[in-house]
């Protein structure tokens, strides 16, 4: 049996209970996402497959991007189907890819 991949990132800095829920509930939308979890101020995210719909990574990017986690772990779902995500004019380029 395969493990479901799983990433950690240091938790965003919430301003509010609502502002954690709602960063919660967001991410638990997104079909996806298994389960979230984690201890402390890190966030556990573990989804349901590497090969994620495309929909799926575009909203777990811009929840990455306003929250200002590091999306260094996302080159997991790197695949030659999704060729906009190493689109190196994209602004989240650098940050999952480094430099040009």
């Amino acid at each position: 049996m395969t493990s479901m991949p799983t990433i950690a990132v240091e938790g965003p800095r919430f301003y509010s209970q609502t502002d954690e829920a709602q960063f919660h509930s967001w991410l638990e939308s997104i079909p996806s996402v298994r389960s979230v979890g984690g201890v402390g101020t890190i966030v556990e995210i573990q989804f349901s497959t590497r090969r994620i719909r495309q929909q799926d990574l575009r909203e777990i990017l811009a929840l990455f991007h306003r929250y200002k986690l590091n999306k260094r772990q996302l080159v997991l779902f790197d695949r030659k189907e999704i060729p906009w995500f190493r689109d190196p004019k994209k602004y989240w380029y650098k940050e999952i890819f480094g430099k040009r």
